[in-house]
């Protein structure tokens, strides 16, 4: 029998056996219903504050400002206030003025300078206060004493709306004495050029000058931090001209910490700021920071319960920053230009959130330009790269920088994009002979100052 013949019969028979055979099933799409965007931010916490800023804290010592603080009664011209060191806030900047004697006025290349750094230019339109898109760079400002109407007029109404741009952002305020009128709107009645973060609040002169003054702690909210508890007398804080709280015109939520007792020397028992508000502090909303303000001077303090005060100040301002936020929601397959851009050492956050398991997971920046920029991702919070996110990366190539997460569970996850790029700065002595005017130069990767516009897309397969 030929090979062809014995072949013949297998082959025929193969082919029936293959007829027989079902048709192969082809499976359909995964279809799930996608949860709206009202849905997803539905979820989207609101605990949880924003701990990305470029530096801890900005010091405002700039035209009619003290600054630095007294020693033996004479201002010390970059000596910071001894609280900032008690209470671990040591990664500074500032603005302080050649001008120690805040009686001799300022200077036009003060004033110049200030609006460069704290209203902006050409390199950073911003101001120094500000990110690209209104957030706070600093976790904190703090406000010299001096003369508070004059500083608010040097800076503008330009430079004033970047400090109140700034707190309801959620960067945090402390001042004393001219920095507590000026966190208001009014003063004796008569309209100040202020920053009106404490909205409408009012102050009132003591008319207690160049003298020291006692004051009750009446909150316990500084015993979680340094002190003093609720009912010690704290004695002798500096004092000179400063003012007590309004309360008839405090807006609600103010808190008064601390109240005026007795001038040195003196009964001031029936004084008009007796038993009025000393130390206040106010949180306008989740999202704005917290103002802790005094009329007095306890920044001068190098020990006691006067520098115990001061650290709570700060800190209980450090603890009332605002709240992160979502910018937005993420859909397989849409790209989020975000115009704005983004500044250095910055976080933006985003959402996600698929309706069903996930076989492949990948999110991609997109920039132009040399700058390090990361992608975080963790589920169920904000994936900000001290909270242990579950999932990072980071630039590998000029432009681009993609996160490959692979297999993810259904449900919420945070997507966090920060800017690693950043300034270098030194601290400039305007006269050095005299060793009087500081403020910080930057130099370096000065472009990121201006932000990084970038487009965000995740892509998912069910």
């Amino acid at each position: 029998m030929k090979l062809i013949d014995k072949l013949i019969p297998t082959a025929l028979a193969a082919a029936a056996l293959w007829a027989c055979q079902p048709e192969e099933i082809i499976p359909e799409p995964v279809r799930v219903e996608e949860l709206s965007e009202a849905e997803i931010l539905a979820q989207v916490r609101n605990d949880v504050p924003n701990s990305a800023f470029y530096k801890d804290i900005f010091l405002d010592g700039g035209c009619e400002l003290n600054p630095g603080i007294k020693e033996n009664g004479v201002v010390i011209n970059g000596r910071l206030p001894y609280a900032l060191e008690k209470s671990g806030i040591t990664n500074a900047e500032y603005f302080l003025s050649t001008v120690d004697d805040v009686g001799d006025g300022w200077t036009q290349t003060d004033n110049d300078l200030q609006r460069l750094i704290m209203v902006g230019n050409p390199e950073d339109v911003n101001g120094v206060l500000l990110y690209p898109d209104g957030q706070p760079r600093f976790r904190l400002v703090y406000v010299f004493g001096g003369h508070s109407s004059p500083h608010g007029t040097t800076l503008g109404s330009d430079g004033r709306s970047r400090v109140k741009t700034f707190y309801e952002n959620g960067g945090s305020y402390v001042g004393s004495c001219a920095g507590a009128f000026l966190s208001g709107a009014y003063a004796d009645g008569r309209r100040r050029s202020y920053f009106n973060i404490l909205y409408n609040g009012n102050m009132n002169s003591t008319d207690v000058g160049n003298s020291s003054i006692d004051m009750l702690i009446d909150s316990d909210i500084f015993s979680k931090y340094y002190g003093p508890a609720k009912g010690t007398l704290v004695k002798g804080i500096r004092h000179n001209g400063g003012g007590y709280l309004d309360t008839s015109l405090a807006p609600d939520g103010t808190e008064a910490i601390a109240i005026f007792k007795d001038e040195a020397g003196k009964n001031s028992s029936s004084r008009p700021y007796y038993n009025q508000p000393s130390v206040w502090a106010y949180k306008a909303s989740e999202y704005s920071g917290r103002m802790v303000v005094t009329g007095s001077h306890p920044e001068d303090a190098p020990s006691g319960d006067i520098l115990n005060l001061t650290a709570s100040m700060f800190r209980y301002a450090w603890d009332g920053v605002g709240k992160a936020f979502v910018k937005d929601v993420l859909r397989s397959g849409d790209l989020i230009p975000v115009n704005t851009g983004i500044g250095d050492l910055q976080c933006h956050h985003f959402v996600l959130c698929p309706a069903a398991d996930v076989k492949d997971l990948s999110i991609t920046v997109t920039y132009q330009g040399d700058y390090d920029m990361e992608i975080y991702m963790k589920r169920d919070s904000y994936a900000f790269p001290d909270a242990a996110p579950d999932y990072s990366a980071s630039a590998t190539a000029e432009g681009r920088v993609t996160l490959n997460a692979g297999p993810v569970e259904k449900g919420l996850w945070y997507v966090t994009v920060r800017c690693a790029t950043t300034v270098e700065s030194k601290e400039i002595v305007t006269k050095p002979e005299a060793g009087l005017g500081r403020y910080f130069a930057y130099y370096g990767r000065k472009d990121v100052l201006n932000g990084v516009p970038y487009g965000i897309q995740a892509d998912w397969t069910y």
